[in-house]
């Protein structure tokens, strides 16, 4: 409908333009409008809104290597000294530029001395060579770096966590590199193009699940937010069912889960906790490949670890390279599933900036699923996901559980044949439901 319209009322004013690109509620017609926006007025003060906007429409509609080609026209360089572009740099990290981040990053720095600035691109360059599987050389730029700013890590100090993190960033890819010499099997962070995307059309996809379990038992949480500790295969091979009724319905059925095993690693105090690292997500992405078991699995299956440590409680992230973490009180078939899309390449939708410049979106676009103060309230992929996963549109389910026995029970009930998902006004007991019933329930 809008392209046709669109043919018939041209020519369009910038600033008409613009405002039709916030009306329209697709992010596919946002992009068409913006790009023939710049196409017919280069030269106005309008194009040049037109596409940062048209960038970033891009970019959260994983759209990288289109975005990259824009913006590079009219940012060709990275730049260096206090002008570094650490946005293009990014954007070359996501499209599997490494040699492109490294070459503009090797003295990016310049003569002044700037810890945060530098402290980036060396996350930069590390994640650049880790993708590359330069353990050695990652090593090495992290050796340089900490020889100029380690000094910057004194007690009750503004860097003290961040020089803490770096240290500990070291110590990990030294491990690494003792494991498995100077070069090896590539690693990816959350930050760069996962391998798993092609995933998302397999069946019987192995998943491994690690029981993480303080080496000092005082550390652990206690009874009731402990699901799974004391159970065998069959439990956690009972979880893998629970996420395959659930993923057959989002998926179309062309992707579903193996149960590969169950296997325990003992953590000493400190390690995988964010705040003992400083809060850096690369060091705690690294430290997972550091354990020889991990490793061997990384990019090859879904390793799900649950940590059975109080000071992990709440956790939820997903490391990279099919790895995920996450605390026993989250092992929850939702928020597994949650990480597991994050593996396959699904990302969350990011409009809120665009909102509040004005722009709608669709209020039935749920996006990767929906949290609202850190529990999920929708489970559903938005058009962005949809496209980069190559799965058919679902309806959204909104869940209304609190423990995972409730969603085990009411996933089993997801069925091709369900129509309308909405959540009744007032539940009422019933004696016997059929799916489309029983769905919005959940």
């Amino acid at each position: 409908m809008f392209a046709a319209s669109f043919m018939v009322i041209t020519p369009y004013t910038p600033q008409q333009f613009l405002f039709l690109a916030k009306e329209q509620v697709s992010v596919s017609d946002k992009i068409s409008i913006l790009k023939k926006l710049s196409e017919s007025f280069p030269l106005d003060n309008s194009t040049k809104i037109a596409k940062e906007n048209l960038v970033n429409l891009l970019l959260s509609d994983n759209r990288y290597e289109e975005a990259l080609q824009l913006y590079q026209k009219d940012h060709p360089e990275t730049g260096s000294g206090r002008a570094i572009n650490f946005k293009l740099l990014e954007m070359l990290l996501r499209t599997g530029r490494y040699n492109d981040v490294l070459r503009d990053t090797a003295a990016a720095s310049g003569p002044v001395r700037d810890f945060l600035r530098d402290m980036n691109l060396l996350e930069l360059r590390v994640e650049a060579l880790l993708a590359k599987g330069q353990f050695q050389i990652a090593r090495e730029c992290v050796d340089r770096w900490l020889e100029k700013y380690s000094g910057d890590g004194i007690t009750g100090g503004r860097f003290e966590g961040d020089v803490r993190s770096i240290q500990f960033l070291r110590r990990h890819l030294m491990s690494i590199e003792r494991m498995n010499g100077p070069k090896g099997k590539a690693l990816f962070t959350a930050s760069v193009p996962d391998s798993l995307q092609h995933w998302s059309h397999h069946q019987d996809v192995p998943i491994v699940f690690f029981k993480l379990i303080p080496v000092h038992p005082g550390g652990q949480l206690h009874e009731p937010l402990l699901p799974g500790r004391h159970e065998g295969a069959d439990y956690f091979e009972d979880r893998v069912n629970d996420l395959n009724r659930g993923f057959n319905y989002i998926s179309g059925d062309q992707f579903s889960l193996k149960f590969a095993g169950l296997h325990t690693l003992y953590v000493q105090e400190g390690d995988l906790d964010p705040e003992s690292s400083g809060g850096h997500l690369l060091t705690s992405r690294v430290y997972v490949h550091t354990i020889p078991e991990l490793y061997k699995l990384a990019g090859d299956a879904f390793v799900v670890l649950v940590d059975y440590r109080e000071q992990s409680d709440g956790e939820a992230a997903y490391m990279g390279d099919g790895l995920i973490h996450l605390s026993a009180s989250k092992l929850q078939t939702l928020v597994v599933m949650h990480e597991i899309l994050h593996g396959l390449g699904a990302t969350h939708q990011e409009w809120n900036a665009f909102e509040a410049q004005g722009y709608k979106f669709d209020p039935d676009d749920r996006g990767l699923m929906t949290f609202e103060q850190g529990e999920i309230v929708s489970l559903g992929l938005e058009e962005k996901n949809r496209a980069l996963l190559g799965w058919p549109r679902v309806a959204v389910v909104r869940p209304h559980f609190a423990t995972d026995s409730q969603i085990t029970e009411d996933l089993s009930h997801l069925g091709k044949s369900v129509l309308d998902l909405e959540p009744p006004v007032t539940p009422e007991p019933v004696e016997k439901a059929d799916s489309s019933e029983l769905l919005p329930a959940l």
